[in-house]
This record gives C-alpha cells, sequence and structure tokens, in this order.
C-alpha cells in the first residue's frame, strides 16, 4: 500500500513587502501566507517556473477594495469579497493595488471535507470585460449600447500547467486562518 503524501502546512508570516503603487514607493509591514514555511509566491514560482507576484491583501497602514477580514473569511468558505466562479477564491492580490482592481488574482479551487483543506486548479483569474460602446464624437450619432449577455463569464481561471494544488490538515488551516482573524481583532 502506497504512504499517502504529506499534508501542506500554511501560516502567515509578517514581511515588509515593496509596494509600487498609488502610495508610492517604499516598504510596507504585510502578512503574507506560507505554504511549508516557504512563501507562497516563492512556493509557486518554483513550482511553475515562472514568478508569481501576488501577495494577501493584509497591509499595516494600506487598503484596497478588499477588507482583510473578509479576505480571511473567504479562505474559509464564507462569502467572497471577489467576484471569482462557484467555488473559486483568490487568495493573492496585485502588490500594487491589494484587491481585484487591475482585473487578475491569484485564485484557487476552495475544497473542505472533514479531513483537510484543498486548494486546487491554482493560476491566475482574468478579468473579462462585457462588450463596450464604441466611442463617437458627440456630433455623430452613437451606436446603440450593447447589453452584457446575462450569462457572461466575467473572470476565468487560468491554472497553472502542470497544475499545482495543495491539501491542508483541517484542523491546522482552521487554526492559521482564526489565528489571523483574532490577531486583526475579529473574534472566531
Amino acid at each position: 500500500m502506497a504512504e499517502a503524501a504529506p499534508l501542506d502546512v500554511v501560516r502567515f508570516v509578517d514581511l515588509e513587502v515593496e509596494r509600487k503603487s498609488a502610495w508610492g514607493p517604499g516598504m510596507h509591514a504585510s502578512r503574507q501566507l506560507t505554504v511549508n514555511d516557504q512563501l507562497l509566491s516563492v512556493a509557486l514560482s518554483e513550482r511553475t517556473g515562472r514568478a508569481v507576484e501576488q501577495s494577501t491583501p493584509i497591509v499595516q497602514g494600506r487598503a484596497g477594495a478588499v477588507d482583510p477580514q473578509a479576505y480571511l473569511v473567504s479562505l474559509l468558505g464564507g462569502p467572497k469579497p471577489d467576484p471569482l466562479g462557484a467555488g473559486r477564491i483568490a487568495i493573492g492580490y496585485c502588490d500594487a493595488c491589494l484587491d481585484a482592481s487591475c482585473g487578475v488574482v491569484l485564485g484557487a479551487t476552495l475544497g473542505i471535507d472533514d479531513i483537510s483543506v484543498s486548494w486546487s486548479r491554482l493560476g491566475f483569474e482574468q478579468e473579462q470585460p462585457g462588450p463596450a460602446p464604441k466611442l463617437t464624437p458627440f456630433w455623430k450619432k452613437a451606436p446603440p449600447v450593447v447589453e452584457v449577455p446575462p450569462d457572461h463569464v466575467w473572470w476565468v481561471a487560468q491554472p497553472f500547467d502542470p497544475e499545482v494544488s495543495f491539501r491542508f490538515e483541517r484542523s491546522q488551516y482552521l487554526q492559521a486562518v482564526q489565528a489571523e482573524r483574532r490577531r486583526l481583532g475579529t473574534p472566531s
């Protein structure tokens, strides 16, 4: 009988990160995810062979449109602060905007059972804007506005190839996320 692969371990760590954004350049204190004691971005870069520069929205004194508490709740399977498809959660955001406003997030399919929590099909999610009207000079008649079809898919998953996934022991994962919620001042 084959031995089961060891489960991954998730943690939050303090890290100074460089931000290149509207706040101006500089180093800012943040909390970042690690998997197996390796920054998530580093672990993903090693597994995919390409740079993965996404981070959590938990940056001291700075905020994007994503509230850090809402981000943490989504990691637990609760309501999501992003419009990703069913079952998909954002685990990393742009370092500059700390939210999905640039149209790219690092996403995963969240799976939770009695024993484990998994992130599968990790990859970037791309926003797919709907049809936009053509701009015309004011003296010409504007073309009719094209309605966005109700079945339009706003965000499209682009999983890494080869597929990357992590599987965490449920109680360890829950403890790590709940401890971060308490640290930010929300009772678990």
